[in-house]
Parts: structure tokens; C-alpha cells; sequence
């Protein structure tokens, strides 16, 4: 009875995080899911103290917690199918998500649950091995049809590890074997999408730089976000010849956690990682059998993962590598586990309380803002200024938040209070579209100079749109600077396309009528 609550519990819970959607939030997929995290951690703790407080040896049961784990997985991998086949169609341009916005949020969760499914295929009991077996089938079906190089290279480590020769003859050979494949598949995936393996090469370069503008500290959390788009804007002004322009994208993301790590913490971040990467690796050494190869599997499965995408961006990659960690140090300690387990859970359950209470205002403020932007919207922008005014104080450390406020603003006339906001904006995202947003305000303002400064750096920024230079040219109509309007319409038409759209076609539409009417 206990083993079956102990599954529904982690059915749920784990169930909550790759499932949960609303369309209260503005960020349907994400935001739900770490709210049911948030709670499911809650209790989580509250039970897990209550039982280590009332039982002298408690334990958690192992195989209980992957067959929620495999049924979850396997639901999942089923509906991202059925959405490949057609048979279900996602409300979304891209071909296989799940129930997450980017297929980045699929098959990071399949990818990581495979080892889970993979320890019950060892089981002694015929049908649990098939069972287990189909859900690996299943798993690895639903990566390969993502398209996912980074979920692709995660599930073929673990299967490479997995299993593995014992002989200790053999022991040299599959390592080199190992890392031949690892080559080998990084090779085959790079040129299988070349122009988005190429986009993260630039983005890493970028990073790079960024990195080595404050290498001991970082630029502090969400310093990536903050910076990383004129870093890019840089580099163009730099290399403005580059092949990587016709590429370049409005980024909110490294692509690499290791180099997001070093961008917010610096040195210091990284030093933390490698001394936990290092109590973590001390603790496998000390029991690697059983549930900890488990762990330890699923960790490097994270890892390879972390080195292509953004996996730490869901709460199952948190909940992977919490469940993992604590395995792996359970079992390697267990006498200073049984000795610490009542503190330890005690901090825990007041941490996770009062993070709950915090995220129950949140979860209002989150909701509350989602019809006021649905209100907005629909032509109502006036009538709910004040409501955006009420929200500002709760939201306004969420740059997303503030590009929205800053835009009803633009869009309501009131352009010096939309620019305040943009600015506050710009200090947490300053991506492409807050540019055009600044300078559109700038442009309202008659501060035409430092409109212009900002759709130079929207044009750097990326160079292939099309919108930051028309409304440069724009400008120069409005100054009436013939001269710089015909400098600007020559930059336009040079300009190849990336991704027709009547946009495009109406702006060169437009700039060749005046090319011709100059003429005359």
C-alpha cells in the first residue's frame, strides 16, 4: 500500500511538470509547470520530515520512483508521436513539442528519464521487462523524431554506458570506443542542420567575449540577458562581412549551460560546479551499483545535454538532478544521512514553505497579468494602464513584464513613461525588439539621434531584418534628408532575404516606388 502511494505521489508530481499547461499564464508551457514543482516539493518535504520524525530507518522506494517516472516519460513520448503522425496537431510552427513550447523541453525530459526505464528492463519479471523495454522504444522513437541533436547525443551516452563490457581487458577499448562515437555523432549531428549549428558558433564565440569582459564574478544572474545582444551587435560592427549575418537571431539563451553559468557567476560559479561535479563523482566511486547507477546516468545524460541546449530552463531537469544527487549521496553516506536526515529535512520543508508562499502572490500577479494583456489586446490598452500600474510593483524585476508594460504604453501615446520603462527593460533584456520599442518612443519624442542610435543597434543586433533600416529610413523621410534616405534604400535593396513574408515585400514594395520616383 505504501509502494502505491509512494507511485502516485511521484506520478503526479513528476506528471505536473512535464503536463501542467494554462492559458491564464503568458508563458503557457513554462510557467504552470513550475508552479506545480514549486507545490509538489512542498509536500514532498512535509511528508519526507514527517516519516523521518515518526520512523527510525525510512526509506524511499527506488523502483517505485522510476516506474512513475518510465509512465510518465512514455506519455509523453506517446502524444509527441501521435503529434508527428498528425494525428494530433500542436498549436505551435514547430513539427514535435509535447506539452512543452520547443522540442528543447521534450526530449530533454524523455532523454533524462531513459535511464529510469533502462534499470527496469533488468527486472526479473517478464512483463515488467516488457513493459520497460517498450518505453525505451518509445523514449528513443520520440527523440530521433524531434530532430533534437542535444537530446540525440544524451540518449545515445546513456546507452553507450549502459551498457557496458566488463571485461577489464576491455575496460581501455571502450573508452576510446566511447569517445570515437561521442566524435563521431557531434560530427554527423553538425552538418546534419549546419545553418543552426553554425548560429551557435557565433553564439558561443559572443559568449565568449562576454565572458572574458568579467571573467571572476560574471555579470551576475540574468547577465546573459542583459548583455548578450550587443555583444552580437559588436561583433557585427566588427565583422559586418560575415557569413554568421544572415544567421543571426534575436538570443535569449547560450545554447551551453556551462558558459550561461560563467556569464552570471564568473570563475567563482565555475569553481562551485567543478566542486560539486567532484563531491558527486566521490560519491559514486563509493557505491556504484544499483540505484546509483541509475543516478549517476542520468546525471551525465544532464550533462551532455547541458552541453547543446538549455535544459535547466524546465523544473524536471531540476527534479532529475535533485533525485539523482540525493540517491548518489544517500547511498555512498548513509551513516551521516541517518544522522543529519531531521535537520536537513527541516530546513528544507521551512525553505520550500516559504518559497510556496512567495509563489502563491506570484501565481496571482502572473494570472491577473495574463487578462490584462488578453484585455489589451482586444482595444481595451487605455482602460487597463491602471491595472499595469498595480502589477509593476510585484513584477517589475520580470523583463518580460516590463517590454509589455513599456509597449501598451508605446501603443496608449504615452511615449516618455513607455521609454522610462523601456529603459528599465533594457537593464534585465536588451534584445532586438526592445530597441525597435526605444526607438519608436525616441522617435515620438523628436529625439531623433538617439531613435536612430537604437535602430543601428537593432540592425547590428540582427543583421538580416529588414524592419530596423525602413524605419531608419523613415526617419531621414521625416528630417526630410533626401541624401540619407537614398544611402538607406540602397542598404535595404542590397539586403538578401532570409524568410520572405509580405512584411518584407511591402517594405522593398515601398522603398523601390521611391528609388523610382527619384529617378524622375
Amino acid at each position: 500500500m505504501k509502494h502505491w502511494v509512494t507511485f502516485l505521489y511521484f506520478t503526479v508530481w513528476f506528471g505536473s511538470m512535464l503536463w501542467c499547461t494554462s492559458c491564464h499564464f503568458i508563458d503557457a508551457e513554462i510557467t504552470p509547470k513550475w508552479h506545480c514543482a514549486i507545490f509538489g516539493t512542498t509536500l514532498f518535504f512535509f511528508i519526507s520530515a514527517g516519516r523521518a520524525f515518526h520512523q527510525s530507518h525510512p526509506t524511499l522506494p527506488f523502483i517505485t520512483v522510476s516506474w512513475a517516472v518510465m509512465l510518465c516519460a512514455s506519455s509523453q513520448a506517446l502524444y509527441g508521436l501521435l503529434q508527428k503522425s498528425g494525428i494530433y496537431f500542436p498549436a505551435t510552427t514547430l513539427p514535435i513539442c509535447g506539452s512543452f513550447d520547443n522540442p528543447a523541453g521534450l526530449s530533454s525530459a524523455l532523454a533524462f528519464s531513459l535511464p529510469f526505464s533502462l534499470i527496469l528492463t533488468l527486472s526479473g519479471n517478464l512483463w515488467h521487462r516488457i513493459a520497460a523495454w517498450t518505453s525505451v522504444v518509445l523514449i528513443t522513437g520520440t527523440i530521433m523524431v524531434s530532430e533534437s541533436r542535444a537530446g540525440m547525443l544524451s540518449a545515445c551516452t546513456v546507452f553507450l554506458v549502459f551498457f557496458p563490457i566488463k571485461r577489464t581487458g576491455m575496460r581501455k577499448a571502450l573508452f576510446w570506443g566511447m569517445m570515437a562515437g561521442f566524435v563521431a555523432a557531434i560530427v554527423f549531428l553538425y552538418h546534419y542542420k549546419k545553418d543552426s549549428a553554425d548560429g551557435r558558433l557565433l553564439i558561443w564565440q559572443c559568449t565568449w567575449e562576454l565572458i572574458k569582459e568579467s571573467p571572476l564574478t560574471g555579470h551576475g544572474n540574468g547577465g546573459f540577458e542583459a548583455n548578450y545582444m550587443h555583444q552580437q551587435a559588436d561583433f557585427f560592427r566588427l565583422h559586418p562581412e560575415s557569413p554568421y549575418s544572415r544567421l543571426a537571431d534575436d538570443v535569449k539563451s547560450p545554447f551551453n549551460e556551462y558558459l550561461g553559468l560563467c556569464v552570471s557567476y564568473g570563475l567563482i560559479g565555475a569553481f562551485f560546479l567543478c566542486a560539486m561535479i567532484w563531491t558527486i563523482y566521490l560519491a559514486w566511486r563509493r557505491h556504484p551499483h544499483g540505484s546509483s547507477s541509475t543516478a549517476i546516468l542520468c546525471l551525465l545524460s544532464i550533462a551532455v545535454f547541458s552541453l547543446f541546449s538549455y535544459p535547466f530552463r524546465y523544473p524536471h531537469t531540476w527534479f532529475f538532478c535533485a533525485v539523482s544527487i540525493s540517491l548518489l549521496l544517500h547511498n555512498a553516506y548513509p551513516v551521516v544521512w541517518h544522522k543529519s536526515r531531521r535537520a536537513i529535512l527541516s530546513a528544507c520543508v521551512l525553505t520550500a514553505t516559504l518559497i510556496s508562499l512567495r509563489d502563491i502572490s506570484r501565481i496571482r500577479s502572473e494570472i491577473r497579468w495574463c487578462d490584462t494583456a488578453n484585455r489589451s489586446l482586444c482595444g481595451l490598452t487605455d482602460k487597463m494602464l491602471p491595472t499595469y500600474r498595480e502589477l509593476y510593483e510585484e513584477l517589475n524585476k520580470n523583463p518580460l513584464f516590463l517590454y509589455n508594460y513599456a509597449a501598451e504604453l508605446n501603443v496608449a501615446g504615452h511615449h516618455a513613461e513607455s521609454y522610462r520603462i523601456g529603459q528599465e527593460c533594457e537593464s534585465l533584456m536588451a534584445d532586438y525588439y526592445t530597441q525597435l520599442l526605444q526607438a519608436d518612443n525616441s522617435k515620438r519624442l523628436k529625439r531623433y539621434e538617439e531613435a536612430k542610435r537604437y535602430l543601428r543597434q537593432a540592425a547590428l543586433m540582427c543583421p538580416n531584418r529588414f524592419t530596423p533600416p525602413y524605419e531608419l529610413f523613415k526617419i531621414h523621410q521625416e528630417e526630410s534628408d533626401t541624401a540619407s534616405m537614398a544611402q538607406t534604400a540602397e542598404c535595404i535593396l542590397r539586403k538578401p532575404i532570409k524568410i520572405d513574408s509580405p512584411e518584407v515585400r511591402r517594405i522593398l514594395s515601398e522603398i523601390k516606388k521611391f528609388k523610382t520616383d527619384i529617378r524622375h
